[in-house]
């Protein structure tokens, strides 16, 4: 799968589509991360709905990367696409850090 998304990409690049090759690429990340959302839901599914998470967890940073290309070719502010790399990097650690349950809690045995 790393060699097919590489090879679009160099294609992409060499054919001067690359916008075109990054935005299919883009929408098949949101396509996968959607699938993973509602086949984690499922009993019977859930196998499939992990290996989706897995994909989708070993390909967001070239999403990420790739979206912040296209991105910069229609917004031509530095400041606001470093903040908007920020976001995208720091974004799944803290909903990863807020999404987990908290300890529970003691609770002394009264005699």
């Amino acid at each position: 799968m790393h060699a097919l998304v590489i090879a679009a990409l160099i294609w992409g690049w060499k054919h001067k589509a690359l916008i075109e090759v990054c935005s299919t690429l883009v929408a098949a990340y949101a396509v996968v991360f959607i699938a993973m959302l509602v086949l984690q839901r499922s009993v019977r599914l859930r196998r499939i709905g992990d290996y989706l998470e897995e994909a989708t967890t070993t390909y967001y940073f070239g999403a990420a990367m790739m979206t912040l290309f296209i991105v910069s070719r229609y917004i031509h502010n530095a400041l606001l696409i470093g903040m908007l790399g920020v976001v995208m990097l720091v974004g799944p650690a803290l909903v990863s850090l807020l999404a987990k349950e908290p300890a529970g809690r003691i609770q002394k045995k009264r005699s």
